[in-house]
């Protein structure tokens, strides 16, 4: 008796879902910590990787009173643009934020000039998600961030002025995300 065999579109089909399962996967949060003993500094980091090969990173210093947010599109997609316009969104209809106006809201509070809470080029957005004192906001974007079960969505500009959008999966990030902002509470 001959051994049954999958006709051959079931086996595309069967490869095809094995992609697709592959292409939606993303790497876990990574939360990496560093100490300067010389300086006495400590730098936590957390990470994503979408399947896109995005990358999120939630950075701080206990030398500096401010949570950073870094967004690195993959090496594939376009260069961003140099407004450094950015947006978020959590799930499909979550309230949407945007670099400008938290960079607005954060000079606007702490008296510092709206330059030096954020920095960019073509290949990276950085700037300052929060400061020290506004870590317990109810409504702040940290607390955004940790209520966020599912999906956190990225809109931003191309260099040649197209929308571009990119997602990260946020479940199980809340205690991530508390331990990088626990580096500059005091």
């Amino acid at each position: 008796m001959q051994p049954m065999r999958a006709p051959g579109h079931l086996a595309l089909i069967v490869f095809g879902l094995a992609l697709c399962a592959t292409a939606w996967a993303q790497e876990p949060w990574t939360l990496s910590d560093f100490y300067d003993a010389r300086n006495d500094i400590r730098v936590r980091i957390a990470a994503v990787k979408n399947a896109q090969g995005d990358q999120l990173k939630l950075h701080a210093a206990s030398n500096e009173s401010r949570v950073w947010v870094t967004f690195l599109p993959s090496a594939k997609a376009a260069a961003l643009d140099s407004s450094a316009s950015l947006s978020w969104w959590c799930g499909d209809e979550g309230q949407r934020r945007s670099r400008g106006a938290v960079t607005h809201q954060l000079a606007e509070r702490s008296g510092e000039p709206p330059s030096s809470l954020y920095h960019a080029d073509a290949h990276y957005v950085s700037f300052v998600l929060e400061h020290a004192d506004g870590l317990d906001a109810l409504t702040g974007p940290i607390a955004a961030l940790q209520a966020c079960e599912d999906r956190l969505s990225l809109g931003y500009l191309d260099v040649d002025g197209r929308l571009a959008e990119t997602a990260f999966e946020l479940g199980g990030a809340a205690a991530t995300i508390a331990e990088v902002a626990e580096v500059v509470r005091r």
